[in-house]
């Protein structure tokens, strides 16, 4: 179980494959239709990718966690067709007015391994 015990600062948790493509970026589109990007994905659609990567990586999780916040650095859009690998580090966890909070890291890489973008997200643990 993911509660606040188990997260270790500098553990990485596991990757997670993503594949942009028409589809997916389509199913995006039919909610938010001014996000039109061409061959690009659309940006608000890194948030996806990683909460996809924690679903996929951070599990079985305790009932009652809360999102706190995400924040994203982008190097570059992903093309259509392009295959993203997602790792999951945690990089903080801290105790604060009693509540238990950890701070998780994304790395998003292109096939070349190349950094397309990175988020980190902030959660409040329940357990």
């Amino acid at each position: 179980m993911f509660n606040f015990d188990h997260f270790e600062v500098g553990k990485n948790y596991g990757k997670d494959t993503f594949v942009v493509d028409r589809e997916r970026i389509g199913n995006w589109l039919a909610v938010y239709p001014d996000d039109d990007n061409g061959d690009l994905m659309p940006p608000g659609m890194t948030a996806m990718i990683q909460i996809q990567c924690y679903m996929a990586c951070i599990t079985p999780r305790p009932k009652g966690n809360v999102h706190g916040s995400q924040v994203f650095t982008m190097t570059r859009l992903p093309k259509v067709s392009e295959t993203l690998v997602t790792e999951v580090e945690c990089t903080n966890k801290e105790i604060r007015k009693g509540r238990k909070w950890v701070e998780t890291t994304y790395t998003t890489r292109d096939g070349d391994g190349d950094v397309v973008f990175t988020g980190v997200m902030t959660t409040l643990v329940a357990a």
